[in-house]
């Protein structure tokens, strides 16, 4: 479909309420590929490619931002004319939720955070030289497959899951200037400026929030994932053991037992 002028890869199944799943940085809708079918049974589910990543557009001059990122949200809901939805977001789609829920509350019924790196202190560290001047262009220019399998290794709990199609599909986006671009511009603007503010605005987001973190997660962490609950008023608590930064992908069984329960109380 065409959201926001772009040219949008989407997947789509269920009947019922809408629920939308958001992927994480360099990652897209394959990343739900053992959630999706299960949430389809209760549920009318749709998981994009943001833009820039996977198979949906990549314009030189789009907003990669947080900001940016969650106006073509808003867009993508427009167009399916869904005024409000239920949110499920690993890592950056986490925090694309989360800020969805502050600024645009009413379009959020209720999210699943997983994995979502709400503080400064979750960035994700082995990115971080993308936001340094001139090396940053050139780990940029270096993104691929040998980053990608690097990344994933340190990502996954369950090794066999980094195999030859994860590395095809979540590579295919970084085999372009631009995919790679996407993925350096959103690190670049990572934090925006008024940071301290947006954190404190966490105790004013009223929306029921699971907050799920694997505990191999070494971004985020169960330290991370306790503050958050902590500063948000109706947030629960789902700590995984052997699963990491994906747990969805990690240890699908028990992640989609956990949505669908969360979802349907």
């Amino acid at each position: 479909m065409t959201v926001g002028g772009l040219k949008a890869n989407v997947l789509r199944g269920g009947k019922g309420e809408p629920l939308i799943l958001l992927h994480g940085l360099g990652a897209s809708s394959y990343s739900w590929r053992y959630t999706l079918p299960e949430l389809a049974k209760h549920y009318e589910v749709f998981a994009p490619d943001l833009p820039g990543f996977g198979r949906t557009d990549k314009p030189w001059d789009f907003d990669y931002s947080i900001h940016g990122l969650h106006t073509w949200i808003i867009s993508f809901m427009d167009h399916l004319g869904l005024k409000t939805a239920r949110f499920a977001g690993n890592s950056m789609g986490g925090v694309l939720s989360l800020w969805t829920a502050m600024e645009a509350p009413s379009r959020v019924e209720r999210m699943a955070l997983l994995g979502t790196p709400a503080y400064v202190e979750n960035r994700p560290k082995m990115l971080w030289p993308l936001s340094w001047p001139v090396v940053g262009r050139l780990y940029e220019w270096a993104l691929g497959d040998t980053t990608l399998r690097f990344i994933a290794n340190a990502t996954y709990v369950d090794k066999s899951k980094v195999d030859e199609k994860l590395v095809a599909e979540y590579g295919l986006a970084l085999k372009t200037a631009a995919g790679r671009r996407a993925v350096a511009q959103f690190v670049r603007h990572a934090i925006p400026a008024d940071h301290r503010e947006r954190i404190k605005g966490y105790r004013g987001v009223r929306h029921a929030t699971l907050v799920l973190v694997g505990e191999h997660d070494i971004m985020v962490g169960r330290a991370g994932a306790e503050r958050l609950v902590k500063d948000m008023p109706n947030a629960t608590l789902c700590f995984l053991d052997a699963a990491g930064h994906a747990p969805h992908e990690d240890a699908p069984e028990r992640v989609n037992a956990r949505l669908v329960e969360f979802f349907r109380s």
